[in-house]
């Protein structure tokens, strides 16, 4: 019976002095990895769905949760045209230009899109040079497309700053 009570005992401390290092939860992670300097080391993932905070003599650590993101190319089917089309003020701010300078380029017009793909402006390019008020945009990044005679000549990236 004496024999029993201790080897209880015994199991019943080691059972306790193992709770530290067990783990309760488990998460399948896409990527991860550790990162080490003198002063400490940290570890991060992607696909982390359950945290757990954690605290020690010299500080503690909250971690979030992790949320998921999917991202978008965009791509467009622009022949390799040498184009000398240029586009400024980039940021805009009330006003962007296309100068077409010594360039012909019959029936052209433009289209601009927000950062979803949604065409939110789009007119005819008459002239060697247009303006295009933008005044009313939002801060953010738009795509300027220019085509000619129904084909894409060349698309730029537009900032748009306040």
């Amino acid at each position: 019976m004496k024999n029993f009570y201790f080897t209880s005992k015994l199991l019943l401390l080691f059972i306790l002095g193992n709770c530290g290092f067990s783990q309760a939860q488990q998460a399948t992670l896409s990527a991860g990895n550790n990162a080490q300097s003198g002063t400490g080391s940290v570890s991060y993932s992607v696909g982390q769905t359950f945290y757990e905070p954690q605290a020690s003599a010299t500080g503690k650590v909250n971690p979030g949760v992790q949320q998921p993101y999917e991202i978008f190319t965009l791509a467009t089917n622009e022949n390799a045209v040498q184009s000398k089309i240029s586009v400024y003020p980039n940021p805009v701010k009330d006003f962007l230009t296309i100068d077409f300078n010594t360039e012909k380029l019959e029936n052209s017009r433009y289209q601009l899109f927000d950062g979803t793909g949604r065409m939110i402006n789009q007119g005819e390019l008459k002239n060697l040079k247009t303006d295009i008020n933008t005044s009313s945009l939002t801060s953010g990044l738009y795509m300027l497309s220019i085509s000619s005679a129904g084909k894409n000549v060349k698309t730029f990236k537009i900032i748009k700053n306040r």
